[in-house]
């Protein structure tokens, strides 16, 4: 992907990205957490840099991305760590990179669609209760079971279904274009067509397989036993409702086109999530 195709909230999101990226390894690469003073001080200089995107041109996008770059920076300062809160850097490096690429991809291959929601950081209030709850068990287990955050080979899974994850939603965005959304569509637009080939030749619905699968392996790489099941359950539940409910809405917009296509293609990426079962007498051609 060429940065010098990205609309100019793109280039901003990124820009402020890696600065803040930089910036963060820049001011704690040689701290070490007994040097309060110093810690304090260089958090005041990211605190200030962080507040001064909100005069900046497109301050609501450089906002969300510098902040992004600073988890990000503080994700790779904790990898190189030898204690469990590397796990935890693998962790944060994924999450900072996933709502960053999203706004990007989107910038990039769709932006009539684009807005600050397409960072995704206010999906929904149960996927942010869901992210601190996790956060929440990881220490409460770190302090009380701290052999638990460091299984290696279970971080190392989770991580691995993470890297996953992230490029086969990343390729269904990039496959489909501007026929990809965040939102199941109710309207079909002129533009709108559907994409079988590619991506979808294997899968139907790649990009909530790649969430799916990126979002268990959060947990994994946390050892959040508790979470893990959770995410599992809420996931699933989820995607089972989300792909039933746009697989009716394709039907009605592509009637037996999309039929052949389910025939077609069986896969749906998520683990026994089954989809609309097409009824002749629900076929409506838009």
């Amino acid at each position: 992907m060429s940065a010098l195709n990205l609309i100019t909230e793109g280039k901003v999101a990124l820009s402020y990205f890696i600065a803040c990226i930089l910036l963060v390894l820049t001011l704690f690469q040689s701290c070490i957490l007994t040097e309060v003073w110093s810690i304090a001080s260089r958090g005041m200089i990211l605190g200030f840099t962080l507040f001064a995107t909100c005069f900046v041109p497109y301050s609501s996008v450089a906002k969300r991305a510098a902040l992004l770059g600073i988890i990000f920076g503080i994700a790779i300062l904790l990898s190189l760590g030898e204690s469990p809160w590397k796990y935890f850097g693998w962790y944060l490096a994924a999450l900072s990179f996933f709502h960053l690429s999203e706004y990007i991809m989107v910038a990039r291959y769709s932006p009539a669609k684009l807005s600050v929601d397409s960072f995704l950081l206010n999906h929904s209030p149960e996927y942010q209760i869901a992210a601190v709850a996790s956060w929440i068990e990881f220490g409460i287990e770190l302090w009380l079971f701290p052999w638990m955050k460091n299984i290696f080979i279970a971080s190392l899974i989770g991580f691995l279904c993470m890297i996953g994850g992230e490029p086969l939603r990343k390729l269904a965005m990039i496959t489909a274009e501007s026929n990809f959304t965040h939102i199941v569509q109710t309207r079909k637009e002129k533009s709108h067509v559907l994409v079988t080939h590619g991506i979808y030749s294997l899968c139907r619905h790649p990009g909530y397989a790649g969430w799916f699968w990126w979002s268990l392996g959060t947990q994994l790489t946390l050892c959040n036993p508790i979470c893990l099941m959770g995410y599992i359950w809420a996931s699933w539940r989820f995607f089972s409702e989300r792909v039933y409910d746009e697989e009716i809405t394709l039907i009605y917009f592509f009637g037996e086109e999309y039929v052949a296509y389910q025939k077609k293609v069986t896969s749906r990426g998520v683990p026994f999530v089954k989809g609309f079962d097409y009824n002749p007498d629900m076929v409506n051609n838009s």
